[in-house]
């Protein structure tokens, strides 16, 4: 028997990113900020030419 996620088309990312949001939704309005921060996230994209570091983007 497949997963009710895989089932709905979704793979595990998408599923456990969707049940984080409901979660951090569910919080109480004291506890959303903190879990809100957690949510967030960056990547720091360096472009490379020739072997060498390029330009780096955010």
């Amino acid at each position: 028997m497949a997963a009710a996620w895989r089932v709905a088309g979704l793979n595990y990312i998408k599923y456990s990113q969707i049940a984080a949001r409901c979660v951090r939704q569910a919080l109480k309005e004291e506890y959303k900020v903190e879990a809100a921060k957690r949510g967030e996230a960056s990547a720091k994209v360096t472009k490379w030419t020739e072997g060498r570091a390029a330009a780096a983007q955010r």
